[in-house]
């Protein structure tokens, strides 16, 4: 009985000193980024699944198309999303190549937003190696020995703001390119064009010039915009009997002056 209780009063106190350490969280190589860490697993993800490549950057394409259509028509108080089908958001990327340029330079900057993260996890390692060595450590520390601990060991978070960035800045990159396009009609440099609708012998009555700018189109409908009144139409496309493009005006040739000795 008496060695039982030794016993037993030797693992009571090894299981009050288990507890009492802190845990051990494996160390993270210190060339090992968020970025580093997904990217073989998406890799092998498409190696086995080539269609999910296929799939994830058509559907890339279609957003981009989508983000630039919404910006751009909202310019002139169209309302595309409502009047678009389906069949118009499957194509709407591969008409505006640009926009999808445009969302694929946040690609770079998660790179370099990589190449911060990665010199901070070092700093945070180094730090976490300090607080560890350290004997006694105050309130603060024990916090903020924890939180270095979640720093390095976790990095799902990083790679989740990644996808974000993605989204985010692509939607604002496509933003502000299709308000330069909408800004260039408006200025004039824009096919223009003239309109018979069905039924009628004379053009649709526009402005000064008597064309219209030519904004787009989708399955059902076209977009006009009349620059001198300032106003957009949004004609049915079974209601239009031609539309006619009109040559682009002739730039002055210029002048230059050479002087003779």
């Amino acid at each position: 009985m008496r060695l039982r209780r030794e016993f037993h009063g030797r693992d009571a106190g090894l299981s009050a000193v288990e507890e009492t350490r802190p845990p051990q969280v494996p160390v993270v190589l210190d060339s090992t980024s968020a970025l580093q860490n997904m990217l073989p697993h998406v890799i092998d993800t498409l190696r086995r699944e080539p269609a999910v490549a296929i799939t994830l950057g058509y559907l890339l394409v279609a957003m981009a198309g989508i983000f630039y259509n919404y910006w751009f028509y909202r310019a002139f108080d169209i309302p595309v999303l409502t009047l678009s089908q389906i069949s118009d958001f499957l194509v709407a990327g591969l008409q505006r190549p640009m926009a999808l340029l445009l969302v694929l330079s946040t690609f770079p900057l998660c790179w370099l937003m990589d190449l911060y993260n990665l010199r901070s996890r070092r700093r945070h390692l180094d730090a976490l190696a300090l607080l560890r060595a350290s004997d006694s450590l105050s309130g603060y520390q024990r916090l903020r020995r924890r939180f270095l601990e979640w720093r390095v060991g976790e990095m799902w978070y990083t790679q989740l703001s990644y996808v974000a960035v993605i989204a985010v800045y692509g939607w604002a990159f496509v933003g502000i390119y299709a308000k330069y396009r909408a800004e260039a009609v408006k200025r004039g440099e824009v096919a223009e064009v003239r309109i018979w609708l069905n039924g009628e012998d004379g053009g649709l009555a526009a402005g000064e010039s008597g064309t219209w700018s030519y904004l787009g189109a989708v399955a059902n409908y076209v977009f006009v915009y009349d620059r001198t009144e300032r106003r957009a139409l949004v004609l049915p496309v079974n209601a239009i009997a031609r539309l006619q493009p009109m040559p682009a005006p002739k730039r002055p040739a210029s002048l230059f002056v050479v002087p003779f000795p």
